[in-house]
Formats: C-alpha cells, structure tokens, sequence
C-alpha cells in the first residue's frame, strides 16, 4: 500500500521477529530509497543479529528509541551502536527527542556519537497548535543542528495528529505538511498508519491512535489525496 501510493524511503523501528525481514521485503516491493533499521533495544541479541543480516537491504541503522537513561544506559548504547558500525560498515545512529539535542546531559554525546542526526521532533507536544507555529518550531531547531553540528539532520519523526484534539483533523494534517515541505528541511512522515493499540485512557488529549496516514484500516486520509495530486507530481 505504501509503494502504491508513491513511498520509497521506510524507516524501522524494532528488529524481532518477522519486523527483522521489513527491510528486504521493502526492496522487494520496489522500495529504492533510504531504509533505515530499527533496534527497539541495544541489548538484544535477536535484533542485533537480524540487523547484521539485513545490512544488504539497509542504508543505515538507528539503536534505540526514547530509551537512553530510561530503558539503556549510555555505554550499553554505545556498545551497541559501535558494534553494529563494524560488523556492517553502515552509518548508525539513535533517536532521542530534539530537546535532548539541544539541552541536557546526553547533548553533547548525541551529537559527536551519532553518524546522523536522527531527533524526534512533535510541535504538538511542545503547544504548538497552529500551522505556522508548528512549521517554524521545526525548522528553528533544525537550522540550529545544522549550524552547529555540521552533521546532517533528519526528523525521524514529524507529524500532527488527526483526531483527539481541538483543531486537529486531516486537513490541518494535510496543511501542516504542505508547509513542512516548503521549507525544505529533511524529515519521515510520521506516521504510515492509525495505532489503535497506543489508546491509553489515562493519557489527555488521546491523540497517540490518530497520528497516521493512513486509518488502521488502511484507508486513506485527506494527505493521500494530495501525493496523488497533479501539481504534487510534477
């Protein structure tokens, strides 16, 4: 579905099971972008071997997650992340919210250590709630990384929800990419499909089901319509 509406890059993001097979089965089906590989975990040996089997198919990988400090420590991830350069002589980066590249204790880490630079970057989570708002919060910090890294930037993660919020539905999705493409900066659309499995009743706006462009179903929301738009292919 994601070759047919026009797709050719496809970021990963865990490496057990038949997820450790999405890579090859992505060149398969015609994809001739980028693809990068996921690890969900440094410390496993399962997705660590499946990413090493896989580095025919991949043009680079990303260790963990929003998990540094939390789910792995610094030199496990370190350990991890050399170990996968080596055995595969693919770049390899991680993916840690901007803010972490920007401030705090892992900044300076994340910035020399990784061969990229891979952040999340949400506007809706840092109150961003109109388009321009949330276009110019983005490339702010991305022009910032830029500058002061040298390194090349890409947003492992921009995306607004459609749903769960004042506001947001598909056209704001749809705006706020259309605006997000004129900037030229380097980003992965987040997120390829609806994830009902991420409702949590607790959690206020529940927005985590909604980010997706497609519905869970498959079925396409407002933004397909635009890749497919004439003026888009030309």
């Amino acid at each position: 579905l994601l070759r047919r509406t026009g797709f050719r890059s496809l970021v990963t993001y865990a490496a057990t099971g038949v997820f450790g097979s999405i890579p090859r089965l992505a060149r398969e089906e015609g994809f001739d972008g980028v693809i990068v590989m996921g690890l969900w975990s440094p410390l496993s040996d399962e997705e660590r071997k499946q990413a090493v089997s896989s580095a025919p198919y991949v043009d680079g990988y990303c260790v963990g997650n929003e998990g540094l400090g939390v789910r792995y420590g610094l030199g496990e991830l370190a350990s991890a992340m050399d170990d996968l350069r080596r055995r595969t002589g693919r770049p390899v980066t991680t993916s840690e919210h901007v803010d972490l590249y920007l401030n705090g204790p892992y900044r300076e880490w994340l910035r020399t250590h990784s061969d990229w630079l891979f952040p999340l970057a949400h506007p809706f989570w840092a109150h961003q709630r109109n388009v321009e708002d949330a276009v110019s919060w983005l490339s702010v910090r991305y022009d910032y990384l830029v500058a002061a890294t040298g390194k090349e930037v890409v947003f492992k993660e921009a995306g607004v929800p459609t749903a769960g919020a004042p506001g947001f539905d598909e056209n704001m999705q749809m705006t706020f990419f259309q605006g997000l493409e004129k900037t030229g900066l380097k980003y992965f659309y987040f997120e390829a499909f609806d994830q009902p499995c991420k409702k949590n009743p607790r959690e206020l706006p529940q927005v985590e089901t909604h980010w997706g462009l497609f519905r869970a179903d498959g079925k396409p929301k407002e933004i397909i319509r635009w890749f497919g738009a004439p003026e888009r292919r030309s």
